[in-house]
This record gives C-alpha cells, sequence and structure tokens, in this order.
C-alpha cells in the first residue's frame, strides 16, 4: 500500500491536486504582494532553521556542514533574495507596438502562472533542488506539489515540516513516498511538470506530459566531459577540478565525470591530481568528504572500478564513505564510461590530437556541461562549437551553474528547458499577448462587400 503523506495532512494525490487547484482557482496567489511575501516568510524560516537544515543533510548524505550550507542553504537563501529584489520588473507587463491597421490601440505581453506544478526532487541535493523550482513556481504565482526523494528522508521529513508552516494550505503541499507515490501524482491533472533526476524517470514524466498535453522541464544530467589541451597549466586546472569533482562526493550533476588529456601530458596530470587529492583528503578514510547517498550506489560504485584503480585514503563502508578513486589509463570502452558515474571515481583518458577528441566527445549523447581548458582562446571555442551541451564552462569546472544570472538546464539527452533567477520565472509563466482596442472609428476595417478593398490593400500594405 501506498503511504504517501502530505503537508496538507495524509491523504491521496488526488486531495492534495485538487485542493491546490482550488487555491489557484481562488486567485490568492496572481497579487504579486501575496508572493512576495510568502517568499519573504520561507527566506526567515531557512534562516531560523538552518541548523537543522544542515543537521538533515549530514544524516541523509554525511555532507560536509560547508559543502552543506554553500551549496544547499546559502543558494537558496541567495535565489529567494533575488527573486523578492527583481520580480516586479520581472512579472510587469511588457508594452509592444501596433501594426499601423489596428490603430488606435495598446498592446502588451503578460507573464501568467500555469496553475497546479508538480516539482519532483532528487536526493544528492535534497533541500537546494527541491526549493530553486518550487521558489520560481511560487513567484510565478501557482501552486505547488513538491515530491521530494525517498532517498533523503531527513531532509524530506524537514521540508515537509517547514513548507507546512511557511505556506497556506493548499498554496504549497509536500507530499512523501517512494516510486508509487510518484507514479500516483504522475495521473493527477497538473498543468505542469519539473523533474530533476535520472532518464529513465525523466521519460515517464514526458510521457505523462504528452498525454496532457502540458509544459514540462527535464532536468537529467549525463556524462559531462572535461578536455584539457597542451597549452593547459596543470597547476591551477587540477585543484579546480579538484574542487568540482570532489565535491559532494562526486553526486553532482555537472560534475566533471571523466577527464581528456594529450597522452604525452597524462602522466604529469595523474600524478598532480593524486597529490592534490592526497592534499584536500588525507592518506586515512578521507576527511571532509560526503557518503554516498546508500548501500546500493555503494556497491555499484565499486563494481566500476578496475584493478589498476588508484585509490587516494581508506573507504568506510560502515560510513559509506568511499575514498578518492583516480582511473589514470581509462579507456572509451571502460564500464565507468557507460554510465553516469556520480561518485568520486574519475576517469583519465589519453588522446593523440584534438580532431579525435572533439570527434568522440560529439559523438556521445549530450551532458549538462562541457568543460575545456586551454590558454587559447580559439581552441575553447572550437571545443564549444563541436560538442553540444546544456552548459559551457572554460577553464574552470562548475562555476556556470553557481550563478543565478545564468539560465541552467541541458539539451538533447541531457533534458529540456531551463530555470534559475530570471529564466525559472519565465519558465514557471507562460507568455500572454493582449490587445486593447478604442472606441473610436476603425479606419482599417475588413467588412463585406469587399469591392476593390484587395487592390488597394496590395498597394499600400506592402
Amino acid at each position: 500500500m501506498d503511504e504517501s503523506k502530505t503537508s496538507a495532512g495524509t491523504g491521496a494525490p488526488a486531495a492534495v491536486v485538487a485542493r491546490a487547484r482550488d487555491f489557484f482557482a481562488s486567485g490568492a496567489t496572481r497579487p504579486l504582494a501575496f508572493r512576495l511575501a510568502a517568499l519573504a516568510r520561507l527566506e526567515a524560516a531557512i534562516v531560523r532553521e538552518t541548523d537543522a537544515i544542515l543537521a538533515a543533510l549530514a544524516a541523509d548524505l554525511g555532507k560536509p556542514a560547508l559543502e552543506a550550507w554553500l551549496s544547499e542553504v546559502h543558494f537558496v537563501l541567495s535565489e529567494i533574495r533575488l527573486f523578492r529584489r527583481r520580480l516586479r520588473r520581472w512579472a510587469k507587463p511588457r508594452r509592444v507596438g501596433n501594426p499601423f491597421f489596428i490603430w488606435p490601440a495598446r498592446s502588451e505581453i503578460r507573464r501568467e502562472p500555469h496553475g497546479v506544478v508538480l516539482v519532483a526532487a532528487p536526493w544528492n541535493y535534497p533541500f537546494q533542488l527541491s526549493l530553486s523550482p518550487l521558489v520560481a513556481a511560487v513567484a510565478g504565482g501557482n501552486t505547488v506539489v513538491l515530491k521530494p526523494s525517498e532517498l533523503a528522508p531527513a531532509t524530506a521529513a524537514l521540508l515537509d515540516r517547514l513548507l507546512g508552516e511557511v505556506f497556506e494550505p493548499g498554496h504549497v503541499a509536500v507530499v512523501t513516498g517512494g516510486p508509487e507515490t510518484g507514479a500516483a501524482l504522475l495521473e493527477q491533472p497538473f498543468d505542469f511538470l519539473f523533474y530533476t533526476g535520472g532518464e529513465r524517470v525523466g521519460r515517464l514524466y514526458a510521457e505523462a506530459a504528452a498525454r496532457r498535453l502540458v509544459p514540462v522541464v527535464l532536468e537529467l544530467g549525463g556524462k559531462c566531459p572535461c578536455l584539457l589541451d597542451a597549452t593547459a597549466d596543470f597547476d591551477l586546472a587540477v585543484p579546480r577540478l579538484v574542487s568540482a569533482k570532489w565535491f559532494n562526493a562526486g553526486q553532482t550533476c555537472v560534475a566533471p565525470d571523466f577527464v581528456l588529456v594529450p597522452e604525452a601530458r597524462r602522466e604529469e596530470f595523474v600524478a598532480k591530481l593524486r597529490s592534490q587529492l592526497e592534499r584536500c583528503y588525507g592518506t586515512g578514510v578521507p576527511r571532509d568528504l560526503a557518503a554516498i547517498v546508500n548501500g546500493a550506489h555503494y556497491a555499484r560504485l565499486l563494481d566500476l572500478l578496475p584493478d589498476e584503480a588508484l585509490r587516494i585514503g581508506e573507504d568506510d563502508p560502515a560510513s559509506r564513505l568511499l575514498a578518492p578513486r583516480i582511473l589514470p589509463d581509462a579507456t572509451w570502452d571502460d564500464p565507468a564510461m557507460r554510465e553516469e558515474i556520480f561518485g568520486p571515481v574519475l576517469p583519465v583518458i589519453g588522446y593523440g590530437s584534438l580532431d579525435e577528441a572533439l570527434a568522440r566527445l560529439a559523438a556521445r549523447p549530450e551532458a549538462l556541461a562541457l568543460y575545456a581548458f586551454s590558454k587559447d582562446p580559439a581552441t575553447l571555442e572550437r571545443v564549444a562549437a563541436s560538442v553540444r551541451s546544456g552548459s559551457v564552462c572554460f577553464n574552470d569546472a562548475v562555476k556556470q551553474a553557481v550563478n543565478l544570472a545564468l539560465p541552467f538546464g541541458g539539451v538533447g539527452a541531457s533534458g529540456t528547458g531551463r530555470y534559475r533567477g530570471k529564466a525559472g520565472f519565465e519558465t514557471f509563466t507562460w507568455t500572454r499577448a493582449v490587445t486593447r482596442r478604442f472606441w473610436v472609428k476603425d479606419l482599417f476595417q475588413t467588412l463585406p462587400p469587399y469591392g476593390r478593398k484587395v487592390e488597394w490593400m496590395r498597394r499600400w500594405m506592402k
């Protein structure tokens, strides 16, 4: 039996969605003052509950406090504050011109809420990836049903309590539960679907959206490649890659999934990478490294490791701590190259020519992010032009994903749709064309009989 629970009280998904639809139909979410007040209450609650949030993230994923605060608490607070500053400007109707034959008239483009939105969040950043889309949806004037991941139960319980205290019943509801709950939610008449996670479940959301002819955003991930050319400064590149790859133990959808280096510099790169990892995480059980989310994922990662993998430090299976691994002689056909790794394991592949490397990358499914390190701007642009991806970052990694001024999302196999900041507001609203005519005589009215009007129109309306 599916024992889903919601912040509006225990009940079936159908009842939760019906309540959200009634709340939206009441018009309560339309005034900007209402939306801004809700965001202000959420901000205050997150500030007040920061210690509890960090504790929940530590319980679910063993996240170091710095990583949890920076990527989950601070990130969400920054986005809420951005919406509070800019929402009135973004939501203001935009005047546009009119063709002369409908003068006098006034036309504008308005942003309208979709209605009842489903947000399905993953486990790797369970607080951030629940609230970032939720904040944008609330700012857009929607009602929201949030389905947090069952693999992060402490965070899901905290979100259930916190959001129930912040939002009015029907405005935002949290539905907790496993795959059965998710499947039941997809049977409900939502107006918009937002899913972050893997490709297999993403297809279910796409199919549900197609059945109901509603919009869907899919944030799916993929194997994000990182290419370094012969001019790359390894002394700068390696620390940046370690920071990006091993943050949250590699359980980040935009983390570099594998690295390509010139074969002539591969051993140099591996040596510098190993030295940097030892400085960061030590040679015993790794310090300041997040845990793997559960035993199944821990075992999956171990199965990807070849005998020649370099282990930096010691594993602690009881705490699900997997010591950093380098695959120094990886090939395109290795098990670790057949799926998204999503863990503290980095394959290093040597390449002979840039043409060869780019051809290999271009033939792979699109990823959320592409990384390239080079001192030659032309090379960087060539990499970006040759390999499709949701985003690109030159001479660093992940930095494009933490900039709220940039849209976040994938392309092709890595997903569809964009959010974060203004892009989020635009995603969770739709553009409505509005024209108002005035009570004056029409100069260009087309009423039969037409007579020779077509000749006159063809002469003057060129």
